[in-house]
């Protein structure tokens, strides 16, 4: 990494995600807003500052406290309320409240004895040891990163900025932005008809259960509201990427009439204007949509320099065992950005995240812990009422005669069950409890 200079930012480039900063008196005064130390009290011993308030930096935020009292930890969140993206399906369908989904940032922080700083991060200056964000820089002994992910447009073969936008405000994939549920619920709750379109991207992708569920919880309310539609569910895999005989008996059981489940088929091109996709096998018009497309780490891994060259996806380039960067035991990057094939879920970003905690807190101490798998535990809602859910639980190993991961252990339960959908909502609100309140 280079350093961050006044120069640097007057000069050119200041911050990930593209803010150009042009020379004249505007430029003086963001580069001072920048580059002076931000409003935060001194620490009072080692500092972590942890980057991104989801699952993975909210747990590593308490963890750390936890199990390292002295250690002084802020999370550095640009968001002001925090919204659960697990359970929003549910409330899709209306079977939770957007209450049970919403909580605050600075309850959790008080209560778990960390610092919440409402700001954007732009910058890192590694050798100096400073996280510049839009209201000045924080210095730190321990970074962690766990910015999330971003959708890739152009790996879905869609390169024209008029058509991504479009894309992206027409018909939102509802995976990253709480203002994406919002608009897909409205579009549920509007819909009077036709063929509503949903997409599950090929790779490793946020949350593989849950368009599948989607699907389902979707084609509920079409039924409960006697809708005449169909859920059209357009799948590159040959079965769903989990639990696959749960969800193919539950599109064809429950819902024989409002899924179809389009296996094995790639979507070539997207006309949002015509509301026309175009897959490996016909031309599909849809009346509305919500395009997943594949997602990528986000931007800011790049413009730090931190992106694995071999990861197609832009992830983090890591030490698999301890998910510190390479060559750089103080800068950690974890949850849905990391490169490991473990399922991006809450469940996989809170049980690795108590181990990268365990892991910085003994650190500080100069100490090591033995690696622990993260353990992966997905509930997925197939009918609605009543509800029923299957489930999966699994843990990883890696095989050092392969080089390859593996599952350690993986138990998946494919008759649906009321005691699954209650379990559900009790791991959910455990999770809430323990992190936010």
């Amino acid at each position: 990494m280079h350093r961050i200079s006044r120069r640097r930012f007057t000069q050119g480039l200041a911050a990930a995600g593209g803010l150009l900063i042009t020379a004249g008196p505007a430029s003086a005064a963001v580069t001072t807003a920048i580059g002076r130390p931000a409003g935060l009290p001194k620490p009072k011993g080692q500092r972590v500052v942890v980057v991104g308030g989801g699952w993975s930096g909210l747990t590593i935020a308490k963890y750390v406290k936890e199990f390292a009292p002295e250690l002084d930890v802020v999370l550095v969140e640009k968001r002001s309320t925090f919204i659960s993206h697990p359970l929003s399906n549910l409330w899709l369908a209306g079977l939770v409240s957007l209450e049970t989904l919403t909580y605050s940032f600075l309850d959790a922080a008080n209560n778990h004895g960390y610092t919440y700083f409402n700001a954007t991060v732009l910058d890192v200056d590694r050798p100096q040891r400073r996280v510049f964000t839009d209201k000045g820089f924080i210095g730190y002994d321990f970074l962690v990163l766990a910015p999330g992910v971003e959708y890739d447009y152009p790996a879905m073969g869609i390169e024209d900025p008029d058509q991504i936008q479009l894309l992206k405000t027409r018909y939102p994939a509802g995976f990253v932005s709480p203002s994406e549920h919002i608009t897909l619920k409205r579009k549920v709750n509007r819909f009077r008809g036709g063929l509503f379109l949903l997409t599950a991207p090929p790779g490793r992708y946020r949350c593989s259960a849950s368009p599948y569920e989607r699907a389902c919880l979707i084609a509920a309310v079409f039924q409960r509201r006697k809708i005449k539609g169909k859920v059209v569910l357009i799948d590159s895999r040959e079965q769903p990427s989990v639990t696959p005989e749960g969800f193919v008996a539950a599109f064809d059981e429950l819902y024989p009439d409002h899924i179809e489940y389009m296996s094995s088929t790639e979507i070539e091109g997207v006309d949002p204007v015509a509301r026309q996709v175009t897959t490996t096998f016909d031309d599909i018009t849809f009346d509305d949509a919500a395009f997943y497309p594949p997602i990528r780490g986000p931007v800011l891994l790049e413009h730090l320099g931190l992106v694995n060259p071999e990861s197609p996806q832009k992830e983090a380039h890591i030490d698999h065992f301890t998910y510190n960067i390479v060559g750089d035991k103080r800068v950690y990057a974890a949850g849905d950005c990391r490169p490991m094939p473990f399922s991006k879920s809450a469940s996989a970003a809170h049980t690795e995240g108590i181990y990268v905690a365990r892991v910085i807190a003994a650190r500080s101490r100069e100490k090591e812990v033995p690696w622990e798998s993260p353990r992966i535990i997905c509930y997925s809602v197939v009918d609605a009422s009543p509800q029923e859910a299957i489930k999966v639980d699994a843990t990883y190993r890696f095989d050092k005669q392969t080089k390859q991961w593996d599952y350690q252990t993986s138990v998946s339960t494919n008759d649906r069950s009321s005691a699954l959908a209650r379990e559900n909502l009790a791991w959910a609100r455990a999770r809430f409890n323990e992190l936010l309140l």
